[in-house]
C-alpha cells in the first residue's frame, strides 16, 4: 500500500517537473521552427549563415537578425514582421 502511494506521488511530482520544463523550453523550439517557416528557405548564405536554419538559430539570440536576410522581401517580409510584432519581439 505504501509502495503504491510512493509511486503515485513520485509520478505526480515528475509530471509537474516535466510540465514546467516543457513550458520553459518548448516554446523556444517552436519559435525557432516558426522563424524557419517564415524565412524564404533559399539557403543562399547571403545573410552570413550557411542555411536558413542557421539564420533561425541566430534569430533566437536576437530577432532583429531577420534584417540580414536579403531575399526576405515583399509578402514574406510583412509576414515575418507581423509575427515578430504579434509576439512582442520587435517594436
Amino acid at each position: 500500500m505504501i509502495g503504491i502511494l510512493i509511486m503515485t506521488v513520485s509520478a505526480f511530482v515528475l509530471g509537474i517537473i516535466l510540465a514546467i520544463v516543457e513550458y520553459k523550453f518548448g516554446n523556444e523550439i517552436d519559435l525557432e521552427k516558426e522563424y524557419e517557416k517564415l524565412l524564404p528557405n533559399y539557403n543562399c548564405g547571403v545573410c552570413g549563415y550557411n542555411t536558413c536554419k542557421g539564420m533561425s538559430t541566430a534569430m533566437m539570440e536576437d530577432p532583429i537578425n531577420y534584417k540580414k536576410c536579403k531575399p526576405l522581401r515583399g509578402e514574406k517580409l510583412k509576414e515575418m514582421e507581423a509575427y515578430l510584432r504579434k509576439n512582442k519581439l520587435i517594436d
